[in-house]
């Protein structure tokens, strides 16, 4: 009795790994840093008039009052829909069977930088600012107003930048991972039912 040939363990590359991490972390802030922005200029430029809809907030303030909303949003869509299937075939084959290994790992990048500048964060002591302000509210107490160059101080430019390029990050990088978490164990297919054909 002949013995059986051994299998072939098709084993990932960890090039393929981090490749496709960095492939899901630049989604995630391109997502945050981006597509979020967009969808808002996007809607107050050609939706909103088709529907006559008015508002007296500029854009930009509709954008920071809506802030979590217009990060998360499209990040856990994005997630969900799992645009890396578009990419060219080579590219998929080189991250095969990372989409729900390395995607659930996208918030892990943004939050590494959101611990880092929070711990590196030091309240301004200048009589201007008033009362000392935590870290914790300087990142996640978002601004309403954007800074214009008609008014730049209606907000601080610094703190708006970093809630744009900290902040959405953070929150895009624990929607989109959660986004494929939901793809993964669909969640949102119909259930079936027996006996229908």
């Amino acid at each position: 009795m002949a013995s059986p040939e051994p299998v072939a363990i098709d084993r990932k590359s960890p090039l393929g790994y981090v490749a496709a991490f960095i492939l899901h972390t630049l989604i995630v802030y391109t997502c945050a840093i981006n597509l979020s922005q967009w969808l808002v200029f996007h809607w107050f430029r050609w939706v909103a008039p088709i529907f006559s809809v008015s508002t007296s907030v500029p854009p930009p303030d509709w954008y920071l009052q809506h802030f979590e909303l217009m990060t998360i949003l499209p990040a856990l869509l994005t997630g969900y829909v799992n645009v890396a299937r578009f990419l060219p075939s080579a590219y998929r084959t080189l991250l095969r069977e990372s989409r729900h290994s390395i995607a659930t790992w996208a918030w892990v990048l943004p939050t590494l930088v959101l611990l880092y500048r929070m711990l590196e964060y030091r309240a301004p002591a200048s009589v201007l600012y008033g009362s000392s302000m935590t870290a914790l509210k300087y990142f996640f107490e978002i601004q309403t107003v954007a800074p214009t160059f008609q008014n730049p101080l209606a907000s601080d430019p610094i703190r708006v930048w970093a809630q744009f390029s900290v902040t959405a990050p953070f929150y895009a990088g624990v929607a989109y991972s959660l986004g494929t978490l939901a793809s993964k164990h669909q969640l949102l297919k119909p259930p079936t039912v027996r006996g229908w054909h």
